[in-house]
């Protein structure tokens, strides 16, 4: 999958669970400016369910710079939605 925007995490290649681990955040991207931490799982991006670092990609390919969405996480227990936009 090609794509042209970043949630600026870098996902734990290690984690075999359902969704995408996170296991660092980028300076002033999308996923630090609404809070997103080093642990949390991604577990869904816009309709899209995230269940692997493949659909993650493939989902993060459906969006262009400037589009807003929904990021939906799993930290610990609960589950957390934030509101992004790609931005450069």
């Amino acid at each position: 999958a090609r794509f042209s925007v970043s949630l600026g995490i870098m996902p734990d290649y290690t984690y075999n669970g359902a969704g995408v681990k996170v296991d660092g955040v980028s300076e002033g991207k999308a996923a630090q400016k609404v809070g997103i931490q080093t642990g949390d799982i991604v577990i869904g991006l816009g309709e899209y369910k995230i269940n692997s670092l493949e659909n993650y990609m493939q989902a993060l390919s459906k969006f262009k710079h400037g589009d807003s969405t929904t990021v939906n996480i799993k930290r610990g227990n609960e589950e957390m939605k934030f509101n992004i936009t790609f931005v450069k």
